[in-house]
């Protein structure tokens, strides 16, 4: 065990910490966090326009119209239909400001590329007519996800390359800040405008698509369905509590790797259920999503070492261990673990190493053939916040159907981590008491 230890520690470990930590990798975390409004709050207005009976929408519709939920479809509109637009601002924005230069216009400029790299008109669908200056929300939203990372990441990239060789456009010292710096944009726009404009040519004239429209068939679609997929899920599982258990924050890293792609998938389905009514795997409804990641392989915290936090509590014979479960209560209800992966030391701990691994995964399996077999509908609507406690996040998420795999879950924790634990447990509890006996000697 310890040769493998020190292989991944020294081999391992430091390339993905390199990738990790990357300027690319930093600024698409940052900024997929400025979606998070969009996501959360919009999510609530989406449930409410496609409430999942139909009785209750006529109830409705008799009272304010056959059109009440326009107003609620207005808010999808301009939240989830929009993520891949405000992305690729965000992460060019994200990329300078980390650079230590001034963002806004990098966030500016992807924008513009965004716009330039795809088609400016859409294809009516019935009648095949060519709708010109038209942009389709299909391409700023969940489709355009991959696309709008790669631009946001090129965009932060060139213009921090200018302002750092200093090729900019220097304004007199008298000339107020905020002009002089929308002029230090100038040469770099420049840049990134004719980069976007021979793009676009090339594609037009070399395959009769876009940028945006290649990306998503040869990058985005291969990627949403290997992360959907069975072993997607397992890996995702498994990575997070692997590299936690090395000390590394698995979370940070998985999520900062598949988050984009996640989410792609959630906005795919409320896409779905906004164009058809309904949603189910028969008509391309996704399982793994934000969702699926948040409120069940992550259900209190990475490992969902709820089981060890109730063991403390209700079993330990340990004075240290005691008064541990009774510290990390409240954190762990809100999908906080680290106290437990430093404080009970499943950090390179070889006893724990097992259930850390296997818990998730099992859960992950419960889930995901919960979808398959019909138990579960894919998530359509609500995003929460990853520290939404458990069983509430379960019942918003899939109604009860959801808090009752969530308590199964609870459940497959505890009977998971008890051997494991009581034999820490016993480990600790021994070394007490020959401390107390060393001590009254």
């Amino acid at each position: 065990m310890s040769i493998i230890v020190n292989f991944i520690n020294t081999k391992v470990l430091p390339k993905i910490l390199v990738f990790v930590n990357s300027k690319g990798i930093i600024a698409v975390k940052d900024g997929m966090l400025s979606i998070l409004p969009l996501t959360v709050v919009g999510s609530f207005f989406l449930v409410i326009g496609q409430i999942p009976s139909k009785d209750i929408n006529n109830f409705i519709a008799s009272i304010f119209g056959e059109h009440w939920t326009e107003p609620f479809m207005q808010v999808y509109g301009g939240t989830f239909a929009i993520m891949g637009l405000i992305s690729c601002f965000a992460i060019a924005y994200a990329y300078v400001k980390n650079e230590g230069f001034e963002p806004l216009p990098a966030g500016v400029l992807a924008v513009s590329a965004f716009f330039i790299t795809s088609n400016s008109y859409v294809v009516a669908p019935i009648s095949s007519e060519i709708i010109d200056n038209t942009v389709s929300k299909a391409w700023i939203g969940g489709q355009g996800m991959i696309s709008a990372i790669i631009i946001g990441l090129v965009v932060g990239y060139i213009y921090s390359l200018f302002l750092r060789r200093n090729i900019v456009i220097k304004m007199p010292k008298a000339v107020p800040k905020t002009v002089a710096v929308q002029f230090t944009a100038f040469l770099p726009a420049a840049c990134i405008f004719t980069c976007a404009l021979i793009t676009y040519a090339l594609f037009k004239a070399f395959g009769q698509t876009t940028l945006l429209e290649a990306i998503y068939s040869l990058v985005q679609v291969p990627l949403q369905g290997l992360t959907d997929s069975l072993g997607g899920m397992i890996a995702i599982a498994f990575f997070i509590s692997f590299l936690w258990w090395f000390g590394v924050h698995g979370q940070s890293i998985v999520n900062g790797i598949v988050t984009s792609i996640l989410t792609a998938n959630a906005i795919d389905n409320t896409k779905i259920l906004a164009e058809k009514g309904y949603l189910d795997l028969s008509n391309g409804g996704h399982i793994v999503t934000q969702q699926f990641l948040d409120s069940f392989i992550l259900l209190t915290g990475s490992g969902i070492t709820f089981g060890i936090v109730f063991a403390m509590i209700v079993a330990a014979k340990s004075k240290q261990y005691k008064f541990l479960g009774k510290a990390v209560v409240f954190p762990t209800l809100f999908n906080i673990n680290e106290p437990i992966t430093f404080g009970f030391g499943i950090v390179l701990n070889p006893i724990m190493f097992i259930p850390f691994i296997v818990v998730p995964i099992l859960s992950g399996l419960l889930v995901y053939f919960a979808f398959v077999i019909g138990f579960l509908e894919p998530f359509s609507g609500v995003m929460l916040p990853w520290s939404t406690p458990g069983i509430l996040s379960g019942f918003l998420v899939a109604g009860w159907k959801g808090a009752l795999l969530q308590a199964i879950i609870l459940v497959i924790s505890i009977v998971g981590y008890y051997p494991f634990f009581k034999k820490m447990d016993a480990i600790a509890y021994a070394k007490e008491q020959q401390e107390a006996l060393a001590t009254n000697s």
